[in-house]
């Protein structure tokens, strides 16, 4: 995913009680997404937006003043987990971000999997939170790397994605410096799993051959 660290910032579940919000359960019940009728209402969904933002900075704050403890005491890091890493509204509201997709996310049932053991990001270090996923430091934001990127670009899109949405892949397009960039949004699971695949493989033949 070319945008991975929003995965963190903007799938995290609601605010955390905790300093780095490792506890499964540290959540606001005023934000809970999956106690909320779709589709959702636009000012819930501005003030969970605005919590999970939040979450990611307040993670970076405890980070950085955590190894500060540390480091004179001589540990120079130290590993902590992210819970609650399903949470994008648009698991639950189809009408956010309209694409072909079922309900869910890519470990099923989202409230269930936010709850569990595992999600991108789960593991981390005082370290390598801000340089991956930190939305105030990390440089593994898409949009300056696709902005150096001059080459023919393909961007292919399969629309009935649960974890990747149509509003990712344009803004993926957009960022791209290619004055020759193409963008298909073509039906299909995340990888294709339900069919298509052979179609997927001809179009970048396609797309190549006429640029050979």
């Amino acid at each position: 995913m070319a945008i991975d660290v929003e995965w963190v910032a903007l799938t995290s579940a609601t605010a955390s009680r905790g300093g780095h919000g490792s506890h499964p359960l540290g959540t606001d019940p005023e934000l809970d997404l999956f106690a909320r009728p779709v589709p959702l209402d636009p000012a819930f969904l501005e003030r969970y937006r605005a919590a999970q933002v939040e979450r990611n900075h307040r993670v970076t704050r405890w980070s950085r003043d955590e190894l500060q403890r540390l480091f004179p005491a001589g540990a120079w890091d130290r590993v902590f987990t992210f819970a609650r890493g399903w949470a994008d509204p648009r698991f639950v509201d189809l009408d956010l971000d309209p694409s072909d997709r079922r309900p869910g996310c890519y470990a099923g049932d989202p409230q269930r999997a936010n709850r569990g053991p595992w999600n991108l990001g789960v593991a981390s270090t005082l370290r390598t939170w801000p340089s991956m996923w930190s939305l105030e430091a990390s440089s593994c934001r898409g949009a300056p790397h696709l902005a150096r990127v001059t080459v023919p670009s393909l961007v292919v899109q399969s629309l009935a994605d649960r974890g990747l949405f149509p509003s990712d892949t344009r803004a993926i397009h957009a960022a791209l410096a290619a004055e020759d960039r193409t963008l298909e949004l073509i039906p299909g699971e995340h990888y294709f799993e339900d069919g298509g695949r052979a179609e997927v493989a001809d179009l970048v033949a396609g797309w190549i051959t006429a640029r050979a």
